[in-house]
Order: structure tokens, then sequence, then C-alpha cells
């Protein structure tokens, strides 16, 4: 550690928000510590695929350098399989569209964390922070320990920025937290063995619980298996035997073996798929970024490009600052709390929206049928979850206009008073699942009144 003790910005947790907020403040030319209690390379199964959207924020953000050497991998949209039936369902294309990316989060987060180490006015601590300092009802800086020394620290800053990820010890100090587990990942690595679609994203949907599949080097597949429920199943043989009789048959034939093989060999990791809507409450000196403030279901791979665009967004208004100080600090981090749903509010929706349809017996089915129309039904939807498209309507339009189609095929489908009562259901399954999504995005007077009228 150096002997400086006061820096213009101190952030809590070199993951993918810290570091890379770190890395633009850094090249800004602003001094800068960050504290991270663990450096060495990890291994997880969250921040695998980042969406086209996210591609173009690290380019906004000067970053997509971080995306070099890690054999990441291009995708190109999505392969769609209901039952044996598949579509195809390709992103926006043309030389303003990047394409998504999928790799080990591990290697991604060690670029990072490398170039932040390589800044001279960034200073880098593997640590622990034991508390933020509080005066006056301000936040003024934090105290932390080194790894491996019993030493306590403190640190001054004008502005301090909490980024300690899903489990935040300091969440609470700065939000009204309202987080919610609907389910568990189970993640499994599939090798030697490729995808039906090259380049694709898959998300199957059937009588079993979701689950997605998508490159993460060259060699290796990602299968993310949904569980639904507040508590991880355990993992022992009887989960083994599980997985194996529950989903073989709907993985692609060609990769049915290395499926088998790799449960059989265990080694799996689970994560939880947690809803934490954004409820941040202003103090002085201090914010909060990435899942510390805000997470939605991992279903749509739509975290990191949520995390890029908060980090474009609070970074471009404090590297605005002229002599950085507490007050003007304070007042970008109001503007960036006031705005920051117009990045994201999309891709939050969209998350916790497509994973309420395609565990739906029904609505899977009129999910997947209406997106394999093509044209708009498609196209549109694609570059919502690419987070290409933020339009907010337009996403309305297509959820509703999904149940309005599933309805159709049910009195195509069913006969006598069952039609009226299978269409109405399915309608309100929508109205319920999207209702209170809208409701924490900071809707309009017109959609309230709309969600309104759906409700009754």
């Amino acid at each position: 550690m150096s002997t400086k003790n006061k820096y213009d910005v101190c952030i809590v947790g070199a993951g993918v928000a810290g570091a890379s907020l770190a890395a633009y403040l850094g090249n800004a030319g602003l001094s800068v510590i960050i504290i991270e209690r663990n450096l060495s390379e990890r291994d997880v199964i969250v921040g695998e695929l980042l969406q086209p959207g996210g591609v173009a924020e690290l380019q906004h953000l000067g970053l997509d350098f971080f995306l070099h050497d890690i054999d990441a991998q291009p995708v190109k949209g999505y392969n769609i399989i209901f039952q044996g039936r598949s579509t195809l369902i390709k992103y926006p294309s043309g030389e303003n569209y990047p394409p998504g990316y999928g790799f080990r989060n591990g290697k991604f987060l060690q670029n990072m964390r490398t170039f932040i180490q390589s800044l001279n006015n960034v200073e880098v601590v593997e640590g622990r922070v034991t508390s933020l300092i509080e005066n006056d009802e301000s936040i003024t800086g934090v105290n932390f320990s080194v790894k491996n020394s019993d030493a306590n620290h403190s640190v001054s800053a004008a502005l301090t920025v909490v980024s300690d990820g899903p489990l935040s010890r300091f969440r609470s100090m700065l939000s009204n937290p309202a987080i919610k587990v609907s389910g568990y990942f189970l993640g499994i690595i599939l090798e030697g063995c490729g995808l039906p679609e090259p380049a694709f994203g898959h998300l199957v949907i059937g009588p079993h619980p979701p689950f997605v599949m998508y490159p993460v080097n060259s060699n290796e597949i990602r299968i993310l298996i949904d569980f639904p429920g507040e508590k991880p199943p355990k993992i022992n043989d009887d989960l083994k035997n599980e997985l194996i009789s529950k989903f073989q048959e709907a993985i692609p034939v060609r990769m049915r073996k290395s499926f088998i093989n790799s449960v059989k060999q265990g080694g799996f990791k689970m994560m939880p798929n947690h809803r934490l809507p954004a409820s941040p409450v202003f103090k002085k000196g201090a914010v909060l970024i990435g899942d510390s403030l805000n997470m939605r279901h991992p279903l749509t791979g739509g975290g990191m490009t949520a995390t890029f665009s908060d980090v474009r967004n609070l970074g471009s208004k404090l590297t605005a600052i002229d002599d950085f100080d507490v007050s003007k600090a304070d007042k970008a981090v109001k503007s960036f709390y006031e705005s920051r749903h117009l990045g994201n509010q999309t891709i939050n929706i969209l998350a916790d929206g497509l994973y309420g349809v395609v565990k739906h017996p029904d609505l899977q089915e009129a999910f997947f049928e209406y997106v394999s129309r093509g044209g708009k039904y498609s196209a549109e939807p694609v570059a919502i979850l690419a987070g290409l498209n933020k339009d907010k309507k337009l996403l309305q339009k297509h959820f509703l206009a999904v149940a309005n189609y599933g309805t159709k095929l049910k009195i195509r489908n069913e006969t006598g008073t069952r039609k009226i009562g299978a269409s109405y259901s399915m309608m309100k399954e929508a109205v319920k699942i999207i209702t209170p999504l809208l409701l924490t995005e900071k809707p309009d007077q017109a959609t309230r009144i709309l969600l309104k009228t759906l409700a009754k």
C-alpha cells in the first residue's frame, strides 16, 4: 500500500461493477482506491454471457479490450428449443451492432483487475472492508484490514462506491432492499461437443424446468438448469440421477453423451437467482452500484449489460466534474439514481418476465409459437433481449401480445366453454407476471392506469 489516505473515490469490491468503474475513472485521471477481499481468479457460473448491448456499453467506455485474449466466443442470437422443435432468432446485425460474447467470468474479470493494477492513480488493495465511516450523516470513507494482516486501516474519499456483490454487507445502509430468491441455477460444463447452432445461445423449454446453454470458450459449453424454490437441491447421487432422468431427453442428441458424463463426474456449482429491484436511499458521500443495488433473473444474461450501463451513467457524470469534491459527487449520484432506470428497465422487466413465461406450461408454448412467426415478432423482442432496444412500451406490447396469441391458440385447440376459461386464465397469468415488474421500474401514469385496468 501507498501512504496516501485520501482519494477522490473509494470502491468497495473489485467484481465486474467495481473493477470496470475503477478502470473508467482511473483512465479519466481520478484518484481511486479499490478494496477487494480476494484478487485471485474466481471460478463462478455468473457473468459468463455478455449481450450485444453490454458489448456496446464497453465500447462506449473504451474498455472492450477486456474481451481480448480470453478465448471469448461470439454469440449471434438464440436457438429456442421447445419439445424437440426449434426456432433460430438472430440479434440485429450491421456495422453498428456488435455480437454478444460467452466466456469464463474469472478470466474476463482478471483482465479488468490486471488493467487497473497498471494505472498509477488507482490503488488496488487485497483486503476486507470492515465498516463505512460515517460522520454527520455522511459517508466519508471506509475502515479496512489488509489480507494476511491484523492491522486496521482507514481511508477517506469524496465518494465511496459500494459494489460488494449479491451478498452485500453494506446494502441496507444505502437502500431499502426487498430481495427475493426465486430459485437456483445449477451449472454444468460440457466439453468436446458442439451446440446444435454454433455461436448461438440456446434456451430449452418444455415439461421440465427451463435451461440455457452457451459457449464459454472454444471447447466448453455452459449449461444452467433452473431449480425453482427457496432452497437449493442437495448435491448428491440422487441429484445426479434426477438430472439424467429429467433432462437427458431434452438435451440435443449430439450433446447427450457429454451431458451424462459431466453429471456423473459431479463438480456442479450452484447459485441463487435473485430479484432485487433498485431502491436506493441517498446518503451523502456514497453510492450503490452493480448487484449491490439491483439484480434480476439471470435467464436472459442481462446482468453485465445492466452493470455496464450503470458504470457508463455514473462514470460519465463523475468524470465530468471539475475540482472533484463531495458536493459535486453527491449531485452526480442523485442524477445517476434518478436516470439509471432508463438504461436498465427493459433488461430487468424482460429477465423476470421471460422467466415467468417459460416456466408456465401454456405461456411457454405461446411464446415459442409467437417468436417462431419471424419478422417483428422475433426481431423486436430479441433486440430488447440483446440490450440494444430499451423501449419499455415495445416490451410491454410484445409481452401482452404473447399472452393474446396464446389465447387464440387455446380457443383454436380447446372446445366448448373451456375455450373462454383457458384464454382468460392465460391473460390473467401474464398480467400477474408483468404487473409487479413494471411497477418497480418507475412507470409513467399511463402505464399505471393500464395495469390497474388489466388487473380488474
